[in-house]
């Protein structure tokens, strides 16, 4: 998986994720959201559409950051996601927790 991030303004970050978020790289996206909560980060928005499947472990990654965020929505909203992450989070009720858009810039201007 590659990660890459840039900031959007005043503590708001884009992270993008390139790959699969399974088991062997969620550790590696928990840091990325560890790093940039270090950085004074507040508010971030992931950029899903590199990404064509998600595992439990990955969801969990997701969570992780969601928490380090501070909990809130508003703070860690997902953007375009792919079809298996769309059904994975329907499935799993997750599209209850996140605040899930179809583009970047629809995420950024909400």
């Amino acid at each position: 998986m590659e990660i890459s991030y840039n900031s959007l303004g005043a503590n708001f970050y884009l992270v993008k994720l390139n790959g699969a978020l399974n088991a062997r790289t969620a550790e590696d996206a928990k840091q990325t959201f560890r790093d940039l909560a270090d950085k004074g980060a507040e508010r971030v928005i992931i950029d899903l559409s590199g990404v064509p499947f998600i595992d439990s472990s990955g969801l969990a990654a997701l969570v992780s950051g969601l928490k380090t965020f501070g909990g809130d929505a508003e703070n860690l909203r997902l953007a375009a996601p792919q079809s298996q992450a769309k059904l994975l989070f329907e499935l799993t009720m997750f599209d209850r927790v996140f605040k899930i858009f179809n583009s970047v810039s629809d995420a950024q201007n909400s």
